[in-house]
């Protein structure tokens, strides 16, 4: 397809959103991305595997900066995550290609990146406060009392989750090793997974709480480190659609037209914004892009039932 010069203006600075999405605790584009690249092709498998490609790109470019301050550690056991995501991620795409239940992508994209804007207006954009205030509350509902094991009563759980969660050495207090340990790392497998194969999502955000929570990660470091996650996750799921696609609809999901110029906005604002986002404002950063998430949720759903 040939684009517009409406349509090449249009990606580039969506994908300079997602350069700022994925800079904040590296939240993927997919919420600005989608809705836009299936206005434009009507494709939503098209749109998911553009989604992955960008994310990918966008944080390779956004890792550098963490990588050449050495705010990464990757450990072996953290493999169990990645294995059972990309599992599960197969799983997705095979039954999302070869069912009736790509079908509902048309409309379902669009109502999910409404309800996306919706939250973003209402909860604000992650960044690295509101992470630390998530993984706290998260971590605060699985840590109980070891029947074999007196780990900490509740009052100091609550204490020295504080104390932790305040800077940024945010600890682990999930036992390594444990029951609790294994569930948790299968839950965000799957969860993980799930977002990467139906959504096309890097699942960057949710790979930074699973660091933070199960592995005790600092914050910085667990960002670092999840981005390098992202883009195996990325690469594997954008892969995986390409030889299905081939193998149950007989086509490529690749457009590299559109590829290209979200490419150029998300690489240079991504770079940038990684320096500096932090210094945002969460609520009015989460209140802008709400806005403009919710609008394309709109407009994708209207020209879907009008075509």
């Amino acid at each position: 397809m040939s684009l517009e010069i409406y349509q090449i203006v249009t990606l580039i600075l969506i994908g300079a959103l997602v350069g700022i999405s994925i800079s904040f605790v590296g939240q993927t584009g997919q919420g600005v991305v989608l809705p836009v690249v299936l206005l434009f092709t009507g494709n939503g498998f098209l749109a998911i595997a553009v989604n992955l490609l960008n994310d990918l790109i966008t944080s390779t470019f956004v890792s550098i900066g963490y990588l050449r301050k050495k705010q990464f550690k990757i450990r072996t056991d953290i493999l169990i995550i990645i294995i059972i995501a990309m599992a599960v991620s197969l799983l997705g795409v095979f039954i999302l290609l070869s069912s009736q239940l790509g079908n509902i992508y048309g409309w379902f994209i669009p109502l999910f990146i409404i309800i996306l804007g919706f939250i973003f207006l209402y909860r604000g954009f992650p960044t690295t406060e509101t992470l630390k205030r998530t993984a706290r509350n998260i971590t605060q509902k699985f840590l109980k009392k070891d029947k074999n094991d007196e780990i900490i009563n509740k009052s100091e759980s609550e204490n020295e989750l504080e104390i932790y969660i305040k800077g940024e050495d945010v600890h682990g207090f999930i036992p390594v090793g444990s029951r609790l340990f294994y569930i948790l790392a299968l839950i965000f497998g799957i969860i993980i997974g799930l977002n990467s194969g139906l959504f096309g999502a890097n699942s960057g955000f949710i790979f930074v709480l699973a660091l933070v929570i199960i592995y005790g990660y600092p914050i910085k470091k667990a960002v670092g480190t999840a981005l390098i996650l992202s883009i195996l996750m990325s690469l594997g799921t954008f892969l995986i659609y390409q030889f299905l696609g081939i193998a149950i609809k007989g086509q490529f999901f690749f457009n590299i037209e559109i590829s290209l110029y979200l490419a150029i906005g998300s690489t240079i604002t991504g770079i940038i914004a990684s320096l500096y986002v932090q210094r945002l404002s969460a609520r009015t950063m989460g209140r802008g892009v709400g806005v403009v998430i919710f609008i394309l949720g709109i407009v994708s759903l209207i020209f879907y039932f009008i075509s």
